[in-house]
């Protein structure tokens, strides 16, 4: 919504049809300085090609939208945004994804298994608006891409741009749970979350999956872990970071789900399988069930002003009518 501070400066735009009524009716005449030679008393030489007219019609049209520019700057123009504020600190979910080339299998229905779990993650996030949510990212090495944040646009930004093969080829699922965990322990939230989403089993780093996952239990972290994708010959197709080689080919998907379920079952957490993007959907379901969002919220308004944007396109509207005219015109003023 769109308002005025000082919506009586709208009446200076009333100057522009008068200035033009009076030089029409020959009551306010040009400032004219005629430097041509001609008959005394007679009129001076005009030139009045297409190119000139037109000329003239650019600056007009310049001189008129900046001064309708600056008027509406002067009337204080303020813009009213809506933003939602929360009475706690709601709860911190990390999302510890796996980036490991095969999560590029194909058998999502279409779509890979990367593409699958971003799209719910996405989903997830939209219903959580009052939630600092953070991302992990799971290969050879772990990393913490987003800590835990309420800027859900950044932490979106993050998450389109993670790209299969990023952090290498392996699964380093106990050091993934560890870094997700050392950014939940101790913080101010009304509960913690890590969601695991792998199609693999730990074959890199130095921490076990399953010593990580006591971490969990003992600090009161809820833990949701989900082995994605089916087994058997799948398609592979993706570029690779390092090279940017194209790879593509089947690739034969086994992982023990066994392993995955007894990560969760140390962590005193929840394993689920997807093998589709209608299972997947139900890990989101059952994590929003299990950790409550924000509860209490309400809405501010708040004023975000613009007379500064329009001062300056008035400005170099004013300064184009003028050049125009002095350069093209070949006026004085």
């Amino acid at each position: 919504m769109i308002s005025f501070a000082r919506p009586l400066f709208f009446v200076l735009l009333c100057a522009l049809p008068l200035y033009a009524v009076l030089l029409k009716t020959r009551i306010l005449g040009r400032i004219e300085f005629p430097l041509t030679i001609g008959d005394w008393d007679g009129s001076p030489f005009r030139w009045n090609s297409p190119a000139l007219r037109f000329a003239r019609f650019v600056a007009v049209v310049f001189f008129v939208a900046a001064f309708g520019l600056a008027v509406t700057a002067a009337a204080g123009p303020v813009r009213f945004i809506q933003e939602r504020m929360y009475s706690g600190n709601g709860a911190g979910i990390i999302f510890a994804l796996d980036v490991s080339p095969s999560m590029a299998a194909r058998d999502m229905q279409g779509g890979s298994r990367l593409e699958v779990a971003k799209s719910g993650i996405r989903s997830f996030a939209a219903q959580r608006p009052g939630d600092s949510l953070g991302l992990v990212a799971i290969g050879s090495d772990a990393a913490l891409l987003v800590p835990p944040t309420r800027d859900e646009a950044a932490f979106l930004s993050r998450l389109d741009s993670l790209s299969i093969g990023e952090l290498g080829d392996g699964s380093a699922i106990g050091l993934g749970l560890a870094v997700a965990a050392a950014h939940l322990v101790d913080r101010q939230y009304s509960r913690s979350a890590v969601i695991l989403m792998t199609d693999g089993e730990n074959n890199a780093g130095e921490i076990h999956p399953n010593t990580a996952a006591r971490l969990y239990h003992t600090h009161g972290i809820s833990l949701f872990v989900t082995g994605i994708g089916t087994r058997g010959e799948v398609p592979v197709d993706y570029t690779d970071p390092s090279t940017g080689n194209r790879v593509t080919g089947m690739l034969s998907s086994e992982f023990s789900e066994n392993a995955l379920k007894e990560i969760a079952d140390a962590a005193d957490g929840y394993y689920l399988s997807s093998p589709d993007s209608a299972s997947l959907e139900y890990v989101f379901d059952l994590a929003d069930e299990s950790v409550p969002p924000a509860a209490s919220s309400w809405t501010r308004t708040m004023e975000q002003r613009f007379e500064q944007p329009l001062l300056a396109a008035a400005l170099v509207l004013f300064a184009l009518s003028w050049i125009v005219r002095r350069l093209v015109m070949g006026a004085l003023i």
